[in-house]
């Protein structure tokens, strides 16, 4: 009895080894694939918030840009900025990608949701509908007039508290380029 016992627990743990390298083995080869991916969108996305885009360079600089900035990037022709953020919502641990775009007289053209994998389907992701997304288009870092959305609150506060952060990194922007 405790013999057939011995070989059940050594051969679910083989079983379990081999699926284990199994999925590492999937990972390391669907891994680059996905950041490629993710690299691509979020190059469309600076497009999307600059109408008439040349290209983007990333602005570096020493200066500590709020938490939820991943990158600045200005417009090589001198149509403006665009900043990409991680803005947590629901979800903490998988967060919303937002490209904002910021002309240089300091109002948003437009902001773009790459991804909001970790919002309620529904109800946070409606941050990422026209309806939402258009509140932003000409505002300035006032952000006056734009709310959250009703039953999305978590998701459209984090939202519009990444966009003012977006603000704080287009300034840091703007002095790195003078």
């Amino acid at each position: 009895m405790k013999k057939d016992s011995l070989k059940s627990v050594i051969v679910i743990a083989v079983i379990c080894l081999v699926i284990a390298a199994l999925m590492a083995a999937i990972n390391g080869v669907t891994a680059p694939m996905i950041a490629e991916a993710n690299a691509k969108a979020e190059k469309e996305a600076l497009f999307l918030v600059i109408d008439g885009a040349e290209d983007f360079e990333r602005v570096e600089t020493d200066e500590e840009l709020p938490e939820s900035v991943v990158a600045v990037y200005s417009e090589v022709s001198g149509k403006g900025y665009a900043v990409m953020l991680n803005a947590k919502g629901y979800d903490s641990s998988n967060p919303m990608v937002i490209a904002v775009g910021i002309d240089n007289d300091g109002n948003i053209t437009k902001c773009h949701v790459v991804s909001c994998n970790g919002e309620t389907s529904g109800i946070g992701t409606k941050v990422s509908g026209e309806d939402f997304l258009s509140r932003f288009a000409g505002a300035d870092e006032e952000l006056d007039g734009v709310d959250t959305i009703s039953g999305a609150t978590i998701s459209s506060s984090a939202f519009i508290d990444a966009v003012g952060d977006a603000f704080g990194a287009y300034e840091v922007a703007k002095e790195a380029a003078e």
